[in-house]
Formats: C-alpha cells, structure tokens, sequence
C-alpha cells in the first residue's frame, strides 16, 4: 500500500466518523425534547335568545326608549370630555348632536351633556 491510499483511507473513516457523531448527537437532542399540546375540549352550550336579545345584551321593543338611552350616554361621555379638556359648554358642537333628527335623541344627548359637564355622577 502506498500513502497517498492510507492517506484516503483514513480521510474517509474520520469524515465516516465524523458523520455518525453528528447523526447521533442529533438524534439524542431531538428525542431528549418533550412536546406537550394542550388538550381541546368543545362544549356545545344550548342556544338562548338571539343576537340581539337576552344575555347577550339590552334588546329594546320601544325605539323611544333606545333613543333616549343613547342620548344620554353619548352627552354624558361628550360633557365629560369637554369639562375635562377645557372647552365651553355647548352641546351643538358636536356632530351627535347637530345632525340628529329625533327630538328625543337631542333632548337626552342635551340633558345628559349637562350632567357631564357639570360632573354630575350618575
């Protein structure tokens, strides 16, 4: 045998053995890793009500009513705001306010700006 052979032989056992170390330190990481998935439970709950009604929020028959509630809420939230930033007290420059055309609406949206502004706690 020359040495340019033992030269290849042993080139080709060291890359030989070079890969199998790398192989097994691969395999032994991947099966030392655990994988734990959360387990997924479906509950059918039974159907109540609609979209709109009970209990999954107010379901209003009078739109009187709803415009009422709406008002307020919306003068309550624009008087707080404005008392808090400094503005002057009017109402009509809101939008809410200007553009409504129920008279309901813009009574409770007035009524309820003023207890906003004025720090009203309702």
């Amino acid at each position: 045998m020359t040495i340019n052979s033992i030269r290849r032989v042993a080139a080709a056992a060291s890359v030989a053995v070079i890969l199998l170390l790398g192989a097994g330190a691969m395999t032994t990481a991947n099966a030392q890793r655990v994988v734990v998935r959360p387990r997924v439970f479906v509950v059918h709950r039974p159907f109540v009500g609609g979209w709109w009604g009970y209990p999954y929020g107010p379901y209003y028959t009078d739109p009187i009513a709803y415009q009422r509630e709406q008002g307020y809420s919306d003068g309550l939230s624009r008087g707080r705001d404005d008392a808090k930033h400094g503005r002057p007290d009017d109402p009509n420059s809101h939008s809410h306010f200007r553009n409504s055309s129920s008279v309901t609406y813009r009574e409770a949206f007035a009524q309820g700006y003023a207890d906003g502004f004025n720090g009203v706690r309702r």
